[in-house]
């Protein structure tokens, strides 16, 4: 594991949501819609997440994510890391490994820093 990822701190996701959408063509037939999730913890490289549907670990993804009911959607690309069945649901681990713009990317830090503000 890269020095990035263990030094990037995971916030608990409030008033955020994500849209999972695989880019696989075996899988995105499925998701063509794309899988509603609810955000679990966020961090500057990831997400982790919850959706009633599995999408296999090593999907490569294409990512809708909002901060709040306010903000716009940022787009992100990244693939799933892990997935793990619980009660029904699954807990999905996703890195981020594309940002559309350092714009993005900075829109996501100010959200960890309000979010580490309220813990």
């Amino acid at each position: 594991m890269d020095q990035d990822r263990r030094n990037s701190a995971r916030k608990q996701a409030k008033d955020t949501s994500i849209s999972l959408r695989p880019l696989d063509p075996q899988v995105w037939f499925r998701f063509w819609n794309g899988a509603e999730c609810s955000m679990r913890d966020i961090s500057m490289v990831g997400a982790g997440v919850v959706s009633r549907e599995m999408i296999p670990i090593g999907s490569p993804l294409s990512m809708d994510l909002r901060l709040s009911k306010t903000n716009s959607m940022i787009r992100i690309f990244g693939k799933v890391e892990w997935v793990s069945e619980h009660d029904g649901l699954y807990r999905t681990g996703v890195s981020f490994s594309w940002w559309k713009d350092d714009q993005d990317k900075n829109t996501v830090s100010q959200c960890l820093e309000r979010l580490a503000n309220l813990n």
